[in-house]
Parts: structure tokens; sequence; C-alpha cells
């Protein structure tokens, strides 16, 4: 069996707007609303992971939407990566508008 070192997030696993059965693997609760591919890029670095993006790989599930991460290396489990990211790009969009709001 192959042991791999590294963790591909597809942004489907963060989509509000799926389900469960469809691909989301986060709670709704912090799941996101159009996530992009750099959003996962920043918040996986911003979590000391050294970070791939992969724009032309597309989900099988959902083959119309494309890209992925490839994060290294894999220190944690999935899921609880996958949370501790949308928590992330939560905060990150947060931040962002409240930059955008003061000018």
């Amino acid at each position: 069996m192959k042991v791999r070192d590294f963790i591909i997030i597809w942004p489907v696993y963060l989509e509000a707007s799926l389900s469960r059965k469809e691909g989301r693997r986060v709670p709704l609760k912090i799941a996101i609303e159009k996530v992009k591919i750099e959003e996962i890029a920043l918040a996986a670095s911003q979590l000391n992971y050294k970070v791939e993006i992969i724009p032309d790989k597309a989900y099988p599930r959902c083959w119309w939407i494309k890209g992925c991460v490839k994060l290294y290396p894999k220190k944690e489990k999935k899921n609880d990566l996958l949370k501790k990211i949308a928590i992330r790009i939560k905060e990150n969009r947060s931040k962002s508008i409240l930059r955008h709001s003061f000018r």
C-alpha cells in the first residue's frame, strides 16, 4: 500500500451550497459560499503547510469545477484540517470586509 505524505483539498469539501451527499465534508455551520482555491491555499499556508495549486484537475463528482490544492506534509487528519481551513477562510474574509468598510 502506497503511503502519501500530502493531502488534496477540493473546494467542494468546503462549499456551503452542496450537501454532504454531493461532497461537502465540513459542517454547514462553518462551510463557505463560493470558496476559491486561492483562499484555500492562503488559509493552508497560514496554517504552516506547503501549498501547491493544481488548477486543471477536476473533482470527479463535479467535473465542471476545476482546481484543487495539494498540501505538504500530512500532519493531521483530513477532516480536522478541513475544519481549520474553513474557519481560517471565514476569518480572512471577515478581515477583508472590515478593511474595505473603513475606506
